[in-house]
């Protein structure tokens, strides 16, 4: 019996159909999606929901959380594509071949029929994908025999030797058989078609996995990796699950970290991979590149703060900026130890930014948190020693009246005197002393009005320093200006 390895690629295209979950198969291949694309004529958003369902049910089954899958949305959208484009390579290649055993039958009836025998039997391999369990199993038994009579016919037809290789590898488990037909489509392929050779070796690579002869699928796999179109981190994937599952963990933790170090996606799908449980190395593969990560991000943080304007600039009250800054800094490391490794390889500047933001909003609240500081000890200051401007308060209020008792008297023997009794309200001594007591305590009060408690104007002028420098940092932080 064969493994059972969960691929990023093809995995659970038996969700094509309920009902093929209760087949009895047994292995779940790599590299087919390509082909049941090609098969099924599916679109990119097929696809991306399968690979989508796939990857989840992955994770689920390891034991993981899916949550950071909307984060792999333009991963996936990007490996449908290239799935797409790779379906659609196979589908024209196909329809060339046909034409070429059509042209090279010269009239004879038994290649016609073979080449119609094999078309049909891929007809019936896609319709076996999507029906319930017992009209599949006829249609593959169909497509079996149908492969067979067209290889008997014309034993040159290595796409006819592939089908038959794929169906065995995926759909009945007969590796032993699929090895055979997909080694012989490698082989007939090789000098007319080198690129499906390379595809077809793939599956080969995939079937000795199935056997158990790591060796031999790693070998495979190494054979493919030169000639693999740039940004096909697959194949290193898959080479680095050989080494592993052939015991060469140190080997295989170097491929590991060339796909992973470049593609989030296959950092989720290694930590559901069976071939890498319980494998140190690997393990460590992928914390490593965790903390890769986000030493890429303190060096961004660190490098664009000594740019910018807060790490020169003098605060008032010897308020360290810098210090404010790391502390920021180490707030936020706490937080990025558990983000997911797919957020901090897709937000590296974002996450980045946002700590400079923070450590600016941090600086700012500083300082008005210290101009609130400084207010509050003034006004208690002043409430401390409001008594003295109360009393002075009290002494003008008198002065005023003693002021104002002056002046009527002064009005009434005026008029007194227009009548000729003036001299009833000879009382100047004592007019002159209430005069010289309200001038006394005018003075007094008036100066205790002005009474500053001691200390209280530096506070009031660190208050304003500081209330002047918080509206100078908020006009001047990278919001603003860009609202502006």
């Amino acid at each position: 019996m064969s493994q059972q390895p969960y691929s990023v690629i093809n995995l659970d295209t038996i969700m094509l159909s309920d009902e093929l979950l209760a087949r009895q198969f047994h292995a779940f291949h790599r590299l087919n999606l390509e082909y049941i694309a090609s098969l099924r004529g599916m679109q990119p958003q097929d696809i991306i929901r399968l690979l989508d369902k796939g990857i989840r049910g992955n994770l689920h089954r390891s034991g993981e959380n899916d949550a950071v899958m909307p984060g792999l949305q333009a991963h996936l959208e990007w490996q449908a594509a290239t799935v797409f484009t790779q379906s659609q390579a196979l589908s024209q290649d196909k329809e060339r071949l046909r034409k070429q055993l059509l042209a090279d039958s010269q009239g004879s009836f038994s290649l016609y029929r073979a080449g119609m025998g094999a078309d049909f039997a891929s007809k019936q391999l896609s319709e076996s994908l999507v029906v319930s369990a017992a009209d599949a199993q006829q249609r593959v038994l169909l497509a079996e025999r149908m492969l067979n009579d067209a290889l008997s016919a014309n034993e040159y037809n290595y796409r006819a030797h592939f089908e038959l290789g794929w169906m065995y590898l995926f759909l009945l488990d007969k590796l032993p058989e699929a090895a055979f037909h997909l080694n012989i489509a490698v082989q007939q392929a090789e000098p007319c078609n080198p690129l499906f050779a390379q595809f077809a070796r793939r599956h080969l690579a995939d079937a000795w996995y199935g056997l158990q002869e790591f060796g031999k699928a790693a070998e495979l796999a190494l054979s493919v990796l030169p000639h693999a179109v740039p940004g096909d981190l697959e194949v290193r994937y898959e080479l680095s699950r050989y080494l592993a599952a052939g015991g060469e963990t140190q080997a295989a933790a170097q491929q590991l970290a060339q796909v992973v170090g470049r593609s989030p996606l296959y950092y989720v799908q290694a930590q559901a991979e069976p071939d890498f449980a319980g494998k140190p190395e690997l393990a460590g593969v992928l914390q490593d590149l965790r903390s890769v990560r986000v030493q890429r991000i303190q060096h961004y943080v660190h490098a664009q703060w000594q740019q910018n304007a807060l790490a020169s600039l003098a605060l008032p009250d010897q308020i360290d900026s810098g210090a404010l800054f790391l502390q920021v800094v180490e707030q936020h490391e706490r937080v990025m130890t558990h983000l997911p490794y797919v957020t901090l390889s897709q937000r590296e500047q974002q996450i980045g930014a946002r700590i400079l933001a923070a450590s600016q909003q941090r600086i700012i609240h500083e300082v008005r948190l210290r101009s609130r500081h400084y207010e509050q000890v003034a006004e208690k200051e002043r409430q401390r020693w409001s008594w003295v401007n109360q009393t002075g308060g009290a002494l003008v209020h008198i002065s005023t009246i003693l002021l104002l008792a002056s002046l009527m008297f002064y009005l009434l023997r005026f008029v007194l005197d227009l009548f000729g009794i003036g001299n009833l309200l000879d009382a100047d001594a004592m007019v002159g002393n209430i005069l010289g007591s309200m001038l006394l305590l005018g003075s007094a009060g008036i100066t205790l009005l002005q009474f500053v408690p001691w200390g209280m104007k530096k506070l009031l002028v660190k208050q304003v320093e500081l209330d002047n420098t918080v509206s100078f940092l908020k006009s001047s932080s990278p919001q603003n200006t860009a609202h502006g």
